[in-house]
């Protein structure tokens, strides 16, 4: 056991707890011991007492055989190691057990020490697998992090189905993450990429992806439990579904990671608020699943020319003649090519719900719209609000046609309770204000004070003023049709 003195001093230096360094010197331990003839994961993962008691009998073992063998790629462990090993600082500001001290910083670089050391990490571990390459494809380094992200799921919980995650992978390999690529692709010359190129995509384009690393060594030394201090990371959680998404079945279902990686607001517990499959194909209906709604959500376009985009937006929606929203907001293009439109600070057009839904732009011209209609779609490559760039492929012209949409309320329970909550107190709102027009004459205030009166439910009663063959029926609260005899 190590003593409070010792634990005090690498406290000074090395951003953990005490009980986190108590556990990380049991695992230092363990990975000197000669006599110990387990990988390098298997030794992390067993040095805690805590682990039998997560994973009981051999199960925790059985998972790291399940990770080295099926999920990461060949030599992984000793790769994590060495490049874990490389930090400079300790070999001129160490106080003490030199090897102690390396492998704390190492592990202190996968998550604790910020976001550009863990991508460091990320890159000489896939440099290393490659045979120490200065230039690297790009399909390597996101095939590594996505299988980081399953192998994290694997030691996440004794809930989680290690089995059946492999089993995904092996089904959805071919296809996985292929977004993703391309769009490091386009980062780089060739075809290839520098660890430059790789830090400045990641920082604009996928800004999480780095957690996925941190993530699998945090649950791999502490096991899912929540550290006492505030993580210098937040942790890797792909979406979940609570209904069946026409978008994300087959070869999509690997751009939920891809998803995840744009932004930690993403992931968790995914809700459905709307879609074609479940609500039909009416603006009316999607206004009424969304309209109230206060919460994180991601809205989701399929066309049917094959790219899917959309947008994540983090206010409650409404209808409004103006354009609302926060700078929490943006616009995405998720396939055939991850790309991400994070607003420019120049303008605040974030969302315009009225006839239609827009995006971005002006109500003239906005960014991204979707009609009354449903139909005639328009995606534009540049606003003020929104950073230039393409939503669609160029030979598309800017027009798409919808083949799906859905809507998601995604930020994880709490998120989704309180915006459900909200939602169902606009609608009691709505349907008392309804319900008091019909039994007063004048009914323009209270409809004003639900925003309908300028829409097209009430646009035919307006028309109707004036007209020979229309009456005012004061009994039941409306207008009344005189046919001829």
């Amino acid at each position: 056991m190590s003593s409070k003195l010792q634990i005090n001093k690498l406290a000074e230096r090395y951003p953990f707890n005490d009980s986190e360094l108590e556990q990380l010197i049991r695992c230092h331990t363990a990975i000197l011991d000669v006599k110990n003839a387990d990988t390098f994961l298997t030794k992390i993962a067993l040095s805690s007492p805590y682990s039998y008691f997560f994973l009981p009998g051999n199960e925790m073992r059985r998972r790291i055989e399940l990770i080295e063998d099926e999920i990461l790629p060949a030599g992984f462990g000793s790769c994590l190691r060495a490049a874990m090993s490389v930090d400079g600082f300790v070999d001129c500001a160490n106080e003490g057990d030199l090897s102690l001290e390396r492998f704390l910083e190492g592990i202190a670089d996968c998550g604790q020490r910020g976001h550009k050391e863990t991508l460091r990490i990320i890159w000489d571990v896939s440099s290393y697998i490659l045979g120490f390459e200065d230039n690297l494809d790009p399909v390597r380094i996101i095939d590594l992090c996505y299988r980081l992200a399953l192998a994290a799921e694997v030691v996440d919980s004794p809930d989680a189905d290690a089995d059946a995650i492999v089993a995904r992978l092996r089904s959805e390999h071919d296809s996985a993450c292929s977004s993703l690529e391309r769009s490091l692709v386009h980062a780089g010359e060739n075809s290839m990429v520098t660890k430059q190129n790789f830090y400045e995509w990641a920082e604009t384009i996928a800004p999480q992806i780095s957690s996925t690393l941190s993530t699998f060594v945090h649950n791999l030394l502490f096991h899912g439990k929540m550290l006492k201090h505030r993580l210098n990371f937040v942790q890797f959680e792909p979406p979940k579904l609570d209904q069946r998404s026409n978008i994300f079945e087959g070869v999509h279902r690997p751009n939920l990671f891809a998803l995840t990686c744009i932004s930690p607001l993403v992931g968790g517990k995914w809700h459905n608020l709307y879609s074609f499959e479940f609500h039909g194909h009416s603006m009316n209906r999607l206004q009424h699943s969304i309209l109230g709604y206060c919460g994180p959500t991601v809205v989701v376009i399929e066309t049917e020319q094959g790219p899917i985009i959309g947008g994540f937006f983090a206010t409650t929606w409404k209808k409004a003649n103006e354009f609302y929203g926060d700078a929490n907001a943006f616009l995405f293009q998720l396939f055939p090519t991850l790309d991400v439109f994070n607003p420019t600070g120049d303008d605040t057009n974030f969302i315009c719900l009225q006839d239609g839904l827009g995006f971005g732009g002006t109500k003239d011209m906005p960014r991204l719209f979707i009609p009354a209609s449903m139909e005639y779609c328009n995606a534009g490559v540049m606003d003020k609000t929104f950073r230039t760039g393409e939503l669609l492929p160029e030979e598309y012209l800017e027009k798409f046609t919808i083949k799906s949409l859905e809507v998601w309320g995604c930020g994880g329970e709490g998120a989704i309770k309180n915006g459900l909550q909200a939602r169902e107190e606009k609608r009691a709102l709505t349907d008392a204000a309804i319900y008091n027009a019909r039994k007063i004459k004048d009914k323009s205030a209270l409809v004003e004070d639900i925003n309908l009166i300028d829409t097209s439910l009430y646009k035919h009663k307006e028309e109707a003023r004036g007209r020979a063959e229309f009456k005012v029926d004061e009994k039941h609260g409306g207008y009344a049709l005189e046919r001829g005899q």
